[in-house]
């Protein structure tokens, strides 16, 4: 029964850890596009996970193991083990001076391995309280720039391609979707976090845009640039090692959820076909 209970979620832990695990696009790819493609590409992305987790909240009871479902679950466990040291790469390169270390992101990886290997409620409590962390990290960065933003530089610029972008990057925390299994008994999956991440996403690249310039703004790292050069009644500056930390834990949450899903995957696999992982 204690074991059991380790693999059990509450709705609102799960959201903690996709929301989390969101700022990741959202910050690093999404803040550099022009905010229009940010808000048609995120609309997109939330409203299609909000329609799949509609589906998922209906869907009574489980559909049973299928041989010929078997391919499709298995690439999508290749896919989770694959992106997963994606995530610990893009937490590492929070830092500049681990960006390039596979070090760093080694000991990413192993971190947010072991955090699993308590089970999924030990990461969902502890994504819980670093949302509110990373929440506090990013609110105070967005909230100090917006004396900054210029209006002619909000202008819509970008081209149609980048709302593709934002879409498919923001489908990455729909990763948790795959956590609907291990739920608490009557409680069902939120909605909230994917509607979060897009608007986070656009609130990075409004801000991005409108303080850098919608041209410097296209750079790798424009929103450690922005937080570099924010000021609070020009005296507090520098504000990218809050926007490194948040981006760090944001890629320790989004690799954990990634660890997690493949875990219970690959567990609820070998249980509908009698093989024991």
């Amino acid at each position: 029964m204690g074991a059991e209970r380790q693999q059990r979620l509450r709705s609102g832990q799960l959201g903690a850890l996709a929301l989390t695990a969101a700022e990741v696009p959202a910050l690093r790819v999404c803040a550099g596009l022009g905010w229009l493609w940010v808000l048609l590409g995120g609309v997109a992305a939330a409203g299609f996970l909000s329609f799949l987790t509609c589906l998922k909240n209906r869907r009574t009871p489980r559909p049973a193991f299928s041989r010929s479902r078997l391919p499709g679950r298995l690439f999508l466990q290749a896919a989770l083990l694959c992106l997963s040291p994606f995530a610990a790469v893009e937490a590492a390169a929070a830092f500049p001076e681990t960006a390039r270390s596979p070090l760093a992101a080694g000991l990413v990886l192993l971190l947010a391995g072991y955090a699993v290997s308590k089970g999924a409620a030990a990461v969902g409590r502890c994504a819980g309280v670093l949302l509110w962390l990373t929440g506090a990290l990013c609110g105070i960065v967005l909230a100090a720039s917006l004396p900054e933003i210029q209006l002619r530089w909000l202008r819509p610029t970008g081209e149609p391609a980048q709302a593709l972008t934002a879409f498919v990057s923001l489908l990455l925390p729909g990763a948790a979707l795959g956590l609907e299994p291990v739920l608490e008994p009557g409680e069902a999956l939120p909605h909230w976090p994917w509607w979060g991440g897009a608007g986070l996403a656009l609130a990075a690249a409004l801000v991005t845009g409108g303080i850098l310039s919608p041209a410097v703004a296209r750079r790798p790292e424009a929103f450690q640039t922005l937080a570099r050069g924010v000021s609070v009644l020009g005296v507090m500056r520098r504000f990218e090692a809050l926007v490194n930390a948040a981006m760090l834990i944001s890629g320790f949450c989004l690799c954990a959820l990634l660890l997690t899903v493949l875990r219970v995957s690959l567990g609820r696999l070998g249980r509908q076909a009698q093989i024991k992982f």
